[in-house]
C-alpha cells in the first residue's frame, strides 16, 4: 500500500478527478490524463439531481426531519456504499430546504474503541482547504492589495518563468505548473517521517524540479503546488502566516468554532479517526491503520485544515453566497471558464450557478462538500479513509445519497 500511495488521485493531494458522483474514473495509475478533470458529466448529474430537489421543494409548506422511510433508505444506501468500499465510518448531514433535514455518524469513528463517529466530530478535511485560501485572496484583491492579473514573479521571483502565470491562473489551476503531489520522493519522504515538518518552499522546489506541463492559461489541470503559491503570496503581501490571515478574516468572522488551520501533528478533540491501508495492504484492502496523527505542512494552503460538519454547512453557503467577498469578486470565483473544464472556478467546485463547494483527500481522510443555490440544499459526507479503491469515495457516496433524496431516471442515468 505504501508504494501506492503517490499514484492516488486526491482533492487534497495527488492527481484530482472531478469525475463525481459515480461517473467514470480515470485509471489511478495515470497522473497526468488523471489530473487534467473531465467533468461535464459530473455537472450533468448534479444538476439533473438537483433540479428534482427544487421541484419537490416547490409547494411544499413544511419543513423538519424526513420521512422514516426516507431515512431508513439513505441509511441502507450509506451503509452499502461504506461497505463496498471498506470505510470503517463516516459523517453525513443533507439539509435539503423544505424535505427535511438527515444528519448522522454510521459506522465507526475509532476502530480501536469501536466507537460510533459523533457528528460534532473534527475531521481532515483536506482540499476543502482551497476555498479557505482562495477567498482569502480574493479578500486581498478587494483590499486592493493585490490583482488576479498580478503576475507571480512579482511575489515568488525564484519560480521560473513565473513572469507568464498570473494569480487568476493560479486560482483556476492553469498555470501549467507540475503538481508536486505527483512527484514518488514526495510520498516516499512523506511516508518515512508523517510528523516531519515542511516549509512551503520545498513543496515549490519538488514541483519546480521538474519541467511546465504546458504553457499558462492553455489547459486545466488540478495542482495542489499552485494552492501552496498562494499561501506564499498570501504571507508576502500581509506580513502575517497564512493561518493566521484565513483565521481573522474567514474563520472568526463566520464562528467556526471548530475549524481550525493547524500547524502541529495534533487533531483538537474530539475527532473521527483517520484510516488507510496497512503497509504492504493494496489499496482497497480492508486492512487499515490509523494515520490521524501527522504533520499537515505538507499539504499547507492546499489541504492542511480541520473542520466539522456543522462549521462546514456554514462554510458552504457562505462560500456559495460570497457573503465575505465583494459581489465582483464572488462572481469572479464563481466563474467556471478554465479551459477544457466548466466546473473549475477560483478554488471552487460548481457548475453553471447552481452548486459550489469542493473535495477533499488528505491520508486517512475524504470529504465531499457542496451547496445547491436552486434548492437552498447542503449536502455533505466526511469519511474515515483515504486511499481507496477508487477516487473520489466521499463525492460517491454523496451522490448516491442524492439520488435517494431526488430519485429521477434522468439523474439516475444522465447519459
Amino acid at each position: 500500500m505504501l508504494a501506492r500511495v503517490p499514484i492516488i488521485a486526491v482533492s487534497g493531494m495527488s492527481t484530482v478527478r472531478l469525475q463525481l458522483f459515480g461517473t467514470t474514473r480515470g485509471d489511478t495509475m495515470s497522473k497526468r490524463s488523471g489530473s487534467i478533470r473531465v467533468i461535464t458529466i459530473l455537472a450533468v448529474v448534479l444538476l439533473l439531481c438537483f433540479s428534482a430537489v427544487a421541484l419537490a421543494s416547490c409547494g411544499s409548506s413544511s419543513s423538519g426531519s424526513l420521512s422514516k422511510s426516507k431515512q431508513d433508505s439513505l441509511q441502507k444506501t450509506l451503509d452499502a456504499q461504506m461497505a463496498k468500499y471498506k470505510v470503517p465510518g463516516a459523517i453525513v448531514g443533507m439539509w435539503f430546504s423544505e424535505q427535511g433535514t438527515w444528519v448522522v455518524g454510521s459506522g465507526k469513528g475509532d476502530k480501536s474503541t469501536g466507537a460510533a463517529p459523533n457528528t460534532s466530530d473534527k475531521v481532515r478535511i483536506g482540499s476543502i482547504t482551497k476555498t479557505f485560501t482562495a477567498t482569502a485572496v480574493l479578500q486581498l484583491v478587494d483590499q486592493k492589495k493585490i490583482s488576479l492579473d498580478d503576475k507571480l514573479s512579482k511575489y515568488e521571483p525564484q519560480v521560473p518563468d513565473g513572469d507568464g502565470i498570473t494569480i487568476r491562473q493560479l486560482l483556476n489551476m492553469t498555470s501549467g505548473l507540475f503538481n508536486y503531489t505527483d512527484d514518488q520522493a514526495f510520498w516516499n519522504e512523506f511516508i518515512k517521517d508523517p510528523s516531519a515538518v515542511w516549509p512551503p518552499q520545498k513543496m515549490v522546489d519538488i514541483a519546480t524540479s521538474h519541467p511546465a506541463v504546458f504553457p499558462p492559461g492553455q489547459q486545466y489541470m488540478y495542482c495542489n503546488t499552485n494552492f501552496v503559491l498562494l499561501g506564499m503570496i498570501i504571507e508576502n503581501v500581509t506580513g502575517k502566516t497564512a493561518g493566521e490571515v484565513i483565521t481573522t478574516g474567514i474563520i472568526d468572522k463566520l464562528g467556526l468554532k471548530n475549524t481550525s488551520f493547524p500547524t502541529s501533528t495534533q487533531i483538537p478533540a474530539p475527532y473521527m479517526h483517520g484510516y488507510w491501508p496497512a503497509k504492504g495492504q493494496p489499496t482497497g484492502s480492508g486492512n487499515l491503520a490509523d494515520i490521524s496523527i501527522y504533520s499537515p505542512s505538507p499539504f499547507w494552503t492546499a489541504g492542511g485544515m480541520i473542520g466539522n460538519l456543522d462549521d462546514l454547512k456554514i462554510w458552504a453557503q457562505a462560500l456559495s453566497s460570497g457573503k465575505l467577498l465583494s459581489k465582483e469578486m464572488h462572481a469572479e470565483q464563481v466563474t467556471f471558464a478554465a479551459p477544457n473544464t466548466p466546473s473549475y472556478g477560483l478554488g471552487v467546485m460548481g457548475g453553471a450557478g447552481k452548486f459550489v463547494g469542493h473535495s477533499g483527500e488528505v491520508p486517512g481522510y475524504n470529504s465531499s462538500m457542496y451547496y445547491f443555490t436552486s434548492s437552498k440544499s447542503t449536502s455533505i459526507v466526511l469519511i474515515n479513509r483515504y486511499p481507496s479503491s477508487i477516487e473520489g469515495v466521499a463525492d460517491t457516496i454523496n451522490g448516491e445519497l442524492i439520488k435517494v433524496m431526488a430519485p429521477t431516471p434522468a439523474a439516475s442515468n444522465p447519459q
